[in-house]
């Protein structure tokens, strides 16, 4: 599906896979306003079951992000027609539906393509408590916190070679395709993610796995993943809520990891919708 936003003057702007917007020149969309932050906004492609979906994120920026008049806190889904203002910039957001496919009756040809698995490394984090946290803060501050979150983590994942897969709202969803670089690299960022995490602001949780997934061409050129570990690593983050912990490593992630990465483990726990229970561990510098 295409997609793409609108200036009031009626230019427009096609959105591909990333889209930061910014009053840095280095952005997709550069920003009039002085005010505006360097890297002040994003709009991400991501998969979901009804296609390919388009959202919003504010990067932690003083003077906010705008969607319908309404402030964003944390990232939310645009639907067409939506209305983005920072400061001085005013946008539309266009999405332009994909045809249907050719059903059994039709004759028009089709291919259906061929997706290999690879092993890859998953990575959830996930604010703890959010509901509680947005009842406590006015939105100014829960949009500073959670938007300076959001870009924090982001700096940590995407240049140790990670790709940010989904925003979950509350949460992020990446990975790191699996090569002889990706056990250092994913060890790396999760030393500065743990640093992240002890400052407590907002409080959130590791989640790490490896495994298979199938991984195929998604939204705006970006990688779609699919396949039951993708699953599992939503059923661990319950098992680590549950515990109270602040991570929690698969047992094949563990054995993955460079040998400098500690864990410590936590038990065996079920996972649901898979058989049996499932050896997990959580990174030995987090309570």
């Amino acid at each position: 599906m295409k997609a793409w936003i609108e200036t009031t003057g009626g230019e427009r702007i096609e959105l591909s896979a990333n889209c930061y917007l910014g009053r840095s020149s280095s952005n997709s969309v550069h920003l009039k306003s002085v005010a505006a932050s360097r890297r002040h906004a994003h709009i991400h492609a991501q998969e979901a079951d009804n296609g390919t979906e388009y959202w919003i994120a504010d990067l932690g920026s003083t003077n906010g992000t705008l969607r319908n008049g309404k402030r964003i806190t944390i990232p939310c889904r645009l639907r067409d027609g939506d209305k983005i203002d920072i400061l001085e910039d005013a946008f539309t957001f266009h999405l332009e539906e994909a045809p249907a496919l050719a059903t059994l009756e039709s004759n028009a040809p089709f291919t259906v393509p061929v997706r290999a698995k690879q092993q890859v490394w998953f990575l959830m984090l996930d604010i703890k408590r959010y509901t509680i946290l947005s009842r406590q803060l006015d939105t100014d501050t829960l949009s500073l916190k959670v938007g300076t979150w959001l870009r924090q983590a982001r700096d940590v994942i995407e240049p140790s070679g990670g790709v940010v897969d989904k925003f979950l709202g509350d949460a992020i969803f990446a990975y790191w395709k699996h090569d002889a670089l990706a056990p250092m690299r994913v060890s790396e960022a999760l030393q500065k993610l743990v640093l992240m995490q002890a400052a407590k602001d907002p409080d959130f949780r590791i989640v790490l796995h490896h495994g298979a997934a199938v991984v195929s061409g998604g939204a705006g050129g970006a990688d779609n993943l699919s396949g039951p570990e993708v699953i599992s690593v939503f059923r661990m983050e319950k098992v680590c809520s549950g515990l109270g912990n602040d991570s929690i490593v698969s047992e094949p992630a563990r054995a993955g990891l460079p040998p400098t990465c500690l864990t410590e483990p936590v038990g065996s726990h079920p996972l649901d919708g898979f058989p049996g229970t499932h050896v997990m561990h959580r990174l030995a510098q987090t309570s």
